[in-house]
């Protein structure tokens, strides 16, 4: 048998086979390398990629308004983006068909495949005034809202033409075409106008007197009380001994009257 000397044997398994150091090296530079793949994987999917995901995924909202609704649907498609009507209003400068307002405004981002909400314009609405004349106030009131119409103003004048209550006409007058929604005032009747007068004089009248010449100038007695003085005797029994207004005062028809009577 050969006898080998230890420089011999280390040339050998040089020689032979790899030693456990080198493979131990090797495997360290595999693994390091393996990790640095996984670590480059996982960046790329949950960082660089979301971003690049979510910059190309927004786009500004374009500018709709004043656009017809072709116009618009095409800047829209253009960016990707979808467009819905929402609803339709009049307007006295855009045609009919044309953008009024757009949500999201022009500029704001939004996400592609996203939809804008537009109103569109329904042109230049116009109502004519209806015949109100002879109504109750409440009733013109009710048939100018009902022909898309306001009530700006209730104006009561006098005039003996048209009974207390009704309409005598309107402003703009019947047949007058005005845009929709437009203030209309309407002329109610308050009657013939109140003729004035010198308060007569019922100190010393039975109430039944007291009330025919009253009411023969118009005016109401509204309240009679009795009031005992004992100093005057029985003449003041049963006659006004008061009145209110007072005599020759000035008074307009239909005005209330109070009296007092005597009652011994």
């Amino acid at each position: 048998m050969l006898n080998m000397t230890p420089i011999e044997e280390k040339e050998t398994e040089t020689g032979g086979r790899p030693s456990r150091s080198i493979w131990r090296r090797l495997l360290f530079y595999a693994s390091a390398i393996a990790a640095a793949g996984v670590s480059a994987a996982l960046l790329a999917n949950f960082v660089v990629m979301p971003l690049l995901v979510r910059q190309g995924d927004l786009v500004k909202a374009p500018e709709l308004t004043g656009r017809s609704i072709v116009e618009a649907r095409n800047a829209a498609e253009r960016e990707g983006l979808k467009i819905r009507v929402d609803t339709e209003r009049p307007d006295a400068l855009l045609p009919p068909g044309h953008v009024l307002k757009q949500i999201p405004a022009p500029g704001v981002e939004i996400k592609r495949g996203r939809t804008v909400a537009v109103v569109l314009s329904s042109g230049f609405d116009v109502r004519v005034v209806p015949r109100l004349g002879g109504l109750t106030a409440r009733r013109a009131q009710l048939d100018a809202e009902h022909a898309g119409l306001a009530v700006s103003e209730l104006i009561e004048v006098h005039t003996p033409l048209v009974h207390r209550g009704l309409v005598i006409g309107t402003d703009p007058g019947t047949g007058s075409v005005v845009p929709a929604g437009t203030g209309i005032r309407i002329l109610v009747s308050l009657g013939p106008t109140p003729v004035e007068l010198a308060m007569p004089t019922l100190i010393g009248k039975t109430p039944e007197e007291a009330r025919v010449i009253a009411e023969g100038l118009g005016l109401v007695v509204r309240s009679t009380t009795y009031e005992r003085r004992r100093s005057r005797g029985s003449r003041l029994r049963d006659v006004v001994i008061v009145q209110d207004p007072a005599p020759g005062a000035r008074v307009t028809e239909g005005e209330s009257v109070v009296i007092r009577v005597g009652n011994g």
